[in-house]
């Protein structure tokens, strides 16, 4: 429940700062840059050490790249009928196709199968990372840059995606293992990651606006339906007809029906895309999802 009071009490002071305009309406933004270039890093040199793969993981691995990629195909499918700008259908595509598999997924883990499962839950998190730091980022920056050649294009879309500072923590988490693993590197990881969500929260809940709601509800309302019910009950009759049954299973699959990831909102952000549609998006996500994360749970124990 503390996880729970911390989610709520970042969006609603970010939200009330604005409100209150005890700063400038740009503040955010020097917040986003801690995020980017400390905090996720951090995570990624924290966690991924930490990881012993086997065969059962490939499955947990999947999961991410199953729900990222429906949503491509959802979105793509439904902008048929929509008639979306580049901008708001790639927005929509990655706010709900990435799961906030750690700050709302890892407590839940905890509270519903036990701290020894925590560790599926962090290669489920580390792969949602990945996805966001290279397609994601690919996604957005093609949205941004379409008017250019094709060359210069690929170009750029390179050099961004291997100079996001937690794609390049991911790689060096992997190169230089032992290196993060001691107690002093892991305390100071530790704290510098425990900075990521209340301060994501916190910058959404600053860019919080209910203005133009009425026009963004259909929008909203599409990527809810897509996170928080259809990916989920897609991803577990799937995992029921494989015949794929038990607790390991059960949480790789619990991860991918937590709400939208926060940190998309940051790249998001980062490459000129619709922020406010995000974050409101991310916002009533992270709310409702917590809600019907004990239901979802419910179904996955009975079914798989």
């Amino acid at each position: 429940m503390l996880n729970f009071l911390i989610i709520l009490i970042s969006l609603v002071a970010g939200f009330l700062v604005r409100q209150t305009k005890l700063t400038d309406a740009s503040a955010h933004k020097g917040i986003n840059i801690w995020v980017i270039y400390i905090a996720l890093p951090a995570v990624a040199l924290k966690f991924i050490p930490q990881i012993d793969l086997n065969i059962a993981y490939l499955y947990t691995i999947l999961l991410p790249f199953i729900v990222f990629g429906g949503s491509f195909l959802f979105f793509k499918s439904l902008n048929l009928i929509l008639k979306l700008s580049n901008r708001n259908l790639i927005t929509l595509i990655l706010v709900s196709g990435l799961s906030n598999t750690s700050f709302v997924g890892f407590p839940l883990i905890i509270t519903f199968f036990g701290e020894e499962y925590l560790k599926i839950g962090i290669v489920s998190d580390q792969t949602t990372f990945f996805i966001l730091s290279s397609a994601g980022v690919i996604l957005a920056i093609d949205a941004k840059k379409s008017s250019q050649k094709t060359e210069n294009r690929i170009s750029f879309i390179v050099k961004r995606v291997f100079t996001f500072p937690p794609l390049i923590a991911c790689i060096i988490a992997v190169i230089f293992r032992d290196v993060w693993l001691t107690n002093a590197s892991q305390e100071v990881l530790t704290a510098f990651a425990s900075t990521v969500s209340p301060l994501a929260l916190f910058s959404i809940g600053m860019q919080l606006s209910f203005k133009n709601w009425k026009k963004e509800f259909s929008l909203i309302s599409y990527s809810l339906f897509y996170k928080l019910i259809l990916a989920p009950a897609v991803l577990i009759v799937l995992t029921f007809f494989i015949g794929l049954h038990g607790t390991f299973y059960r949480v790789s699959v619990f991860e991918m029906v937590m709400p939208s990831l926060v940190a998309t909102s940051l790249v998001i952000q980062q490459f000129g895309l619709n922020t406010k549609l995000a974050n409101s998006t991310i916002g009533v996500s992270v709310i409702i999802g917590l809600f019907l994360s004990f239901i979802w749970h419910s179904v996955i124990i009975t079914l798989l």
